[in-house]
């Protein structure tokens, strides 16, 4: 379908923002959605210290816990523009939700997942301080946050460190090369540097030495956890998602895919009030509390 009329007025009025990424702006704490508490901490992990915060929606004896990874230095991301975000996921779906301030600024992409996997290791071996259990312990993130978070799932099964329950991606890239027009992904030749992506901003992880999601064993892909991927129509990213999605099916794992038609990378933190942004945080909800069983056809 043709990409939604407000997304083409945003970009005709921010041109430069179609390479350089969508400038976010939250709104004042007073206009931001009610939740029971927020807690800032930090957490002491072999002598780096990384912020955390943590969402509790509503006094509960026990609550299933969501590690959340925000969409990165590429989108502006960090714990306070995730914030409107993990109220809501928080709030809708009961869970308490534990949003990590990754170091996106560090200059390797591997430094920053080790922190990442350490930080959702030293979770889960502290699960029952937030009143959770390691058996129900799951994962998400946007963007780049989520390509951490899949990424996380893979080492985790490889090291038998934790387990996840689930794995929620909101357009995540799945393939670290810098290819754009010699792609095989048509996404990326259509639409990169057009929506607020550009591959070439992203050099840090497309010439890091992680593997591409893409590239995983099929007997890890075998063992993810249950999963749930967004992408975005007018995404250059979208393709290799799919693409993804496809693997994890094909490997044996359960996977819920969802296209959001009409839209681009960042729609769940780019455009408050839009149709796609509430439906993105109900189906976000559904998964998580077992309303949905729909899986990939």
């Amino acid at each position: 379908m043709p990409i939604h009329s407000y997304i083409l007025k945003y970009f005709d009025e921010h041109t430069n923002e179609r390479t350089d990424g969508i400038k976010q702006e939250n709104p004042p704490q007073e206009r931001r959605p009610t939740i029971h508490q927020i807690e800032d901490q930090i957490i002491k992990l072999n002598g780096y210290q990384l912020p955390i915060r943590i969402y509790t929606p509503t006094p509960q004896e026990h609550y299933s816990l969501l590690v959340f990874f925000h969409e990165g230095r590429f989108m502006n991301g960090n714990l306070e523009a995730s914030d409107v975000a993990c109220r809501m996921i928080a709030s809708f779906s009961g869970h308490k939700l534990i949003a990590i301030d990754y170091p996106a600024s560090l200059n390797s992409a591997v430094d920053t997942f080790d922190k990442c996997y350490e930080a959702t290791k030293w979770i889960s071996q502290q699960a029952d301080t937030f009143n959770g259990k390691v058996s129900d312990i799951s994962i998400a993130g946007g963007s780049i946050g989520g390509t951490i978070a899949t990424l996380l799932s893979i080492e985790a099964i490889k090291r038998n460190d934790f387990t996840l329950q689930k794995q929620i991606l909101f357009y995540p890239i799945t393939d670290f090369n810098e290819q754009i027009e010699d792609s095989h992904f048509l996404s990326r030749k259509m639409y990169n540097g057009k929506y607020g992506i550009d591959i070439n901003n992203l050099k840090g992880l497309m010439n890091s030495n992680l593997e591409s999601p893409l590239n995983a064993d099929e007997k890890i892909l075998s063992n993810m956890p249950n999963t749930l991927i967004y992408t975005a129509e007018y995404d250059p990213f979208s393709d290799e998602a799919e693409e993804y999605a496809e693997k994890i099916q094909s490997a044996g794992g359960e996977v819920k895919l969802v296209r959001f038609d009409g839209n681009i990378h960042g729609f769940m933190q780019s455009f408050p009030g839009s149709p796609d942004y509430m439906r993105g945080f109900e189906l976000t909800t559904e998964f998580l509390i077992n309303e949905e069983k729909e899986v990939l056809t």
